[in-house]
């Protein structure tokens, strides 16, 4: 079958990464305005039952006010306050005006989880995730691997040649940041990474996420590695080493977390004095009033997520996902989910604020800064984005090591 030929705005975009929304750019307004059409014409009819993440149970929720028996969507989110956001600004209202269901679940987001779920599925036409969302890093890695559809918004649905993995697999969606969080009620100033390693002067157990990113750059700074240096330092042997060494004195004292949902119930529940955790998690938490936590933005780490759409979804379900992106992009929508997740308000960014591993200004204040608080005037120069590239060239082999070291008694 032949391909039809593109329009002149997709071959522009072809192998670039696309900003998310209308809020940050419109290129992808208008990509989607050219591609998509308001509706798609053939949506599948087919309803499927969906399988949930072997390493962690989903959490599933069917979008209301669309047609039990129309298409359906499958969607894999990160959970917690940010799913539930989202399922209630987004996903409801795109099911009641286009008719399409959305089943939503919830994942770890790990390269791990995607690579077993495309190893065990059977029936190569029945893909059961449409659309996921993920962290910049391991997105790449699984672009790289063939597992997800590269180019989505530009890709012929009705082509049966997939186009070569490993370029441009996703499209932005906004940042989320890394916080240092602890119960106010049990710690009554205002902690570093330094303080999160002092067991004696506070006693307690600390949360971390069982994953090497983001974790070994906290054990650097906690270490006393400045924010500017701490990717020249992991880049080296020695350097690698020396996190490892730095987790070494905690371990006994650590709980993992997988998911933002986690990091908020460990400490919510008292498991953990502080954690690491997602600030828009946090503040979602405490403004339910379950607990009254604070957050460190000085030395908190920035990453960005994207929407990716895996390799083996049918061609109907890429015209659904394209017109479920388009509708998340609409500037009316955004605002809207951003009230109810609002500490995205302050951190959302279309993937192109990643500073320079070399840039000469400092990136983070003081802590104790005025600017500590999520929201704050200083909250997004407090933040030292993720090294996407480190990641992707270091998270296989990083990610061994690390469940590895787990391991060990």
């Amino acid at each position: 079958m032949s391909q039809p030929a593109r329009s002149k705005s997709a071959r522009i975009s072809a192998g670039l990464r696309l900003p998310f929304g209308c809020v940050s750019g419109t290129i992808l307004g208008c990509l989607l305005s050219c591609t998509l059409g308001s509706r798609a014409s053939t949506p599948d009819k087919t309803s499927r039952t969906h399988a949930v993440a072997t390493a962690h149970p989903s959490k599933m929720a069917a979008s209301h006010g669309a047609d039990p028996h129309g298409p359906e969507l499958s969607v894999a989110s990160l959970g917690g306050g940010l799913q539930d956001a989202q399922q209630n600004t987004l996903f409801g209202p795109f099911s009641k005006q286009s008719g399409v269901r959305v089943q939503l679940q919830a994942w770890d987001g790990k390269l791990a989880t995607l690579q077993s779920r495309a190893q065990t599925r059977t029936d190569k036409n029945n893909a059961d995730w449409d659309l996921v969302l993920m962290e910049e890093a391991p997105l790449q890695v699984a672009c790289r691997e063939g597992l997800l559809l590269s180019r989505p918004l530009t890709i012929d649905p009705a082509s049966t040649t997939l186009d070569s993995p490993g370029r441009a697999c996703g499209v932005s969606a906004w940042r989320m940041n890394l916080v240092l969080a602890w119960d106010k009620s049990r710690v009554d100033t205002v902690p570093t990474w330094t303080d999160f390693w002092d067991v004696a002067r506070r006693p307690g157990k600390r949360g971390l996420r069982r994953d090497p990113r983001g974790t070994l750059e906290i054990a650097l700074m906690a270490d006393g590695v400045a924010p500017d240096d701490v990717y020249r330092t992991l880049a080296t042997a020695d350097g690698m080493d020396r996190a490892f060494r730095k987790l070494d004195q905690l371990k006994p004292y650590i709980v993992w977390w997988n998911t933002p949902a986690e990091a908020v119930q460990i400490i919510e529940s008292g498991a953990v004095l502080m954690t690491s955790a997602p600030d828009g998690e946090v503040a979602t938490a405490d403004q339910a009033g379950h607990r009254s936590f604070g957050t460190q933005a000085a030395q908190s780490l920035g990453m960005n997520v994207s929407w990716a759409v895996p390799r083996a979804t049918s061609p109907e379900h890429w015209i659904l996902a394209k017109q479920l992106l388009s509708f998340l992009a609409d500037p009316i929508r955004q605002s809207t989910f951003l009230a109810s997740y609002p500490i995205l308000l302050a951190t959302r960014s279309g993937g192109s604020e990643k500073p320079s591993r070399d840039a000469t200004e400092p990136a983070t204040p003081p802590p104790g800064d005025a600017g500590h608080a999520p929201g704050g005037d200083n909250h997004q120069h407090a933040t030292l984005m993720m090294d996407d590239g480190f990641w992707v060239d270091h998270l296989v082999s990083l990610q061994r090591r690390f469940d590895g070291w787990i391991g060990m008694k």
